[in-house]
């Protein structure tokens, strides 16, 4: 039995209100001026064999390397087969109702389900070892980076292939209600001002338009080094030896009254930060007391944050009203944790839907901590020692969404 430990503190008072209206700006309507200008690359079609696109001028062996790298997944599976598996727990009325979208650690597929547990729908295409994140659009085109190659693609409801992006897009992608899509991108760089010249990976903010064709791109090593205050902060944090210098797992776009900026996980320098899109620099970063965290988001104002490991042998997830403040809320259990990926959604009932990704498990839960919908992935490694498939991300689709794509509903 799961006995769930919840840590609630409230932000009380005129001056925590203050602190939030000046920390996070208020939104405004998107336009054109806020797609950042810069030297467009033509994004459709795939690299050749011979290239891994993370860079020019490497070595076979480097490019060999660093895609290797680029590439590493994350749990094909850790956990032992409990002897239930499936939906283990649902309070009806509680939960949020509708359809879980998630990926699998293995398999180059995305599942949607019901309340009950059961597939309702799936997409499938060969040509990755799995999916790491998959999102749904209107029509029930599915947007997807795919794991081992790292690459982003487009499907329609039939599991057609749309387009693919050729460059090693990983981890996260964030869709504006324009239809352009931000994707995390991977670059291999030389820069005499880390590591001695070395090459390095530099993640990258892409912008595609919504054929897949790349509009413009946002260095995130450069961002730090053109904000003088930034760039003196990053050398005290300090990067990682090794390549994989930044490791950046999760972007969402802030649309706000100075413009579009970015909010970034990046897991190797555990540190959150913000990005101005069109400034291109960070505007904003804070290190802890989370550590390795993923799925940085902000939700009604409020930062939400993965925390992997800053817990010491459990994960959590923390909310905070101000970026520099303690945490307003805060979930873990006795069993919560994951080393590697890990999500969180904020849903529109108040709960929140958590992907504890080694164990495979996603757990709906109150902001009082009660687990009021839990699934344990029935699908399972082959042979000795089975265990449980790890679920890289689970999101959570009301029945409000327009599904008039999908006839096998029923109507």
């Amino acid at each position: 039995m799961r006995r769930a430990v919840v840590i609630v503190a409230v932000a009380c008072g005129a001056a925590a209100v203050l602190a939030v209206a000046t920390m996070w700006p208020e939104r405004r309507p998107l336009g054109v001026d806020d797609v950042p200008r810069g030297t467009p690359e033509r994004g459709v079609g795939e690299e050749g064999p011979a290239s891994s696109g993370l860079g020019a001028g490497l070595t076979p062996e480097q490019e060999r390397e660093l895609e290797r790298i680029a590439t590493l997944g994350y749990v094909a599976g850790v956990a032992p087969v409990p002897e239930r598996t499936g939906v283990v727990q649902h309070t009806p009325g509680s939960a949020y109702d509708g359809y879980t979208l998630y990926t699998c650690a293995e398999g180059a597929q995305a599942y949607l389900m019901d309340m009950d547990g059961t597939v309702v729908f799936e997409w499938s295409l060969p040509g990755a070892d799995y999916w790491a994140r998959a999102r749904l659009l209107r029509g029930g085109d599915l947007l997807v980076i795919t794991c081992d190659p790292y690459r982003m693609m487009r499907l329609n409801s039939r599991s057609e292939l749309l387009w693919r992006y050729g460059k090693p897009a990983h981890h996260d992608f964030h869709v504006l209600p324009n239809g352009i899509i931000c994707v995390l991108v991977r670059d291999a760089v030389q820069r005499q001002d880390v590591h001695e010249g070395n090459v390095i990976l530099d993640d990258v903010i892409a912008l595609l338009d919504p054929a897949g064709n790349e509009l413009a791109r946002v260095s995130i090593l450069d961002a730090f080094t053109n904000s003088e205050m930034y760039s003196e902060w990053l050398a005290e944090v300090g990067l990682p030896d090794g390549p994989d210098v930044l490791h950046t797992n999760s972007v969402q776009m802030i649309e706000t009254e100075e413009g579009l900026r970015a909010l970034l996980s990046i897991r190797a320098i555990d540190t959150v930060a913000m990005l101005d899109m069109r400034k291109r620099h960070i505007v904003w970063a804070r290190s802890g007391p989370w550590r390795k965290q993923h799925e940085a988001r902000m939700t009604n104002g409020n930062l939400l944050v993965f925390d992997n490991l800053g817990a010491g042998d459990r994960s959590r997830v923390l909310e905070f009203a101000q970026w520099d403040g303690d945490p307003v809320w805060t979930y873990m259990d006795d069993e919560f944790y994951t080393k590697g990926a890990g999500a969180q959604q904020r849903l529109p009932n108040g709960n929140t839907l958590v992907t504890e990704s080694e164990d495979g498990r996603v757990l709906e839960v109150t902001p009082g901590g009660a687990i009021v919908w839990e699934y344990i992935n029935p699908r399972t490694t082959e042979g000795d020692g089975d265990a449980v498939l790890g679920i890289m991300r689970a999101e959570r689709i009301g029945r409000d969404r327009p599904l008039d794509w999908a006839e096998w509903l029923g109507g």
